[in-house]
């Protein structure tokens, strides 16, 4: 579920996948391999409006912009193999230093762990660099409460087209598992080479060069479908922007789209990523759970 407005308990065959789930503009899954069965299967989901808890009202509900409820973003199926990669984190700076954190299930013998970077074309930039199975990786536990491994690869790129706002050149880095030489789990993420700098006393720098933030504040949400929007609206505000020489913008006061992310990277404008809290804070424990969500 990308976003829901706002606690959700879920319901799959009549049993219980999902209980209560806090936090309207955050993503979640209901891991639900234990509950399905072939043939049809019945999900029910029960939204309320209001939360149960008094932090996430404060913070969500209490500020000042409109309280919308329902479900407002996509709700899709993930399917994953049981040797899988759960989800990526990518580090590329200006120099040409790539790595990746790869969090993935436990990886049997005779399995490894790869990543490639393409340009955008798809041409390959670089050989694959690969980890055994036996590598060392620490050890995590994911959302489900299931025990993983994250493992690290690295590499160096020569001289590769860096991101900025005036330029914001990309690339996509191809994570896979193997089983020998059959490909088990791939998945794919874009990115960009850049370093931010903050200096103290003197400012903001992006691949060595002093950068000043000029943006806007943006609200998720259109007169015609309240919170529910498209990447073609993503596309149409990012735009707009660009065309003011606008090079930032900040998510206020709550995390938008995965979408409006993904134009913002590929247009080139910086984001100042929010949580939720603008006129009060939510409890520490929710709060812990939903920064986690949004980083990830």
């Amino acid at each position: 579920f990308d976003g829901v407005m706002t606690d959700a308990a879920v319901k799959l065959n009549g049993h219980l996948a999902a209980h209560d789930y806090e936090g309207g503009f955050h993503s979640f899954r209901s891991h639900t391999s234990n509950l399905s069965h072939n043939g049809s299967n019945l999900l029910e989901v029960k939204v309320s409006k209001m939360s149960a808890n008094a932090g996430v009202n404060r913070a969500e509900r209490n500020g000042d912009f409109w309280v919308l409820g329902g479900i407002y973003r996509p709700v899709f199926l993930e399917v994953k193999p049981l040797i899988h990669i759960d989800h990526i984190a990518i580090n590329a700076t200006a120099k040409g230093d790539f790595a990746v954190n790869a969090f993935t299930s436990p990886l049997p013998a005779g399995y490894s762990l790869s990543a490639q970077v393409f340009t955008m074309e798809g041409k390959a930039v670089q050989e694959a660099v690969t980890l055994p199975a036996n590598a060392n990786g620490q050890a995590y536990m994911n959302n489900s409460g299931n025990n993983g491994k994250v493992y690290t690869l690295k590499q160096q790129l020569s001289h590769p087209a860096t991101w900025s706002a005036e330029f914001p050149n990309r690339y996509r880095a191809v994570i896979q598992i193997k089983n020998g030489s059959h490909v088990v789990h791939s998945i794919s993420q874009t990115f960009g080479f850049r370093t931010i700098e903050i200096r103290p006393r003197d400012g903001i720098y992006v691949n060595n060069t002093k950068v000043i933030l000029k943006g806007v504040n943006r609200h998720s949400a259109w007169p015609e479908t309240g919170r529910t929007l498209s990447k073609e609206i993503s596309l149409l505000d990012v735009n707009l922007m660009k065309d003011m020489n606008i090079n930032a913008v900040r998510m206020s006061h709550y995390p938008p789209d995965e979408h409006f992310l993904d134009v913002c990277d590929s247009l080139g404008l910086f984001v100042l990523d929010e949580l939720t809290g603008w006129q009060a804070a939510y409890d520490t424990v929710t709060g812990h759970k939903l920064v986690k969500e949004m980083v990830e």
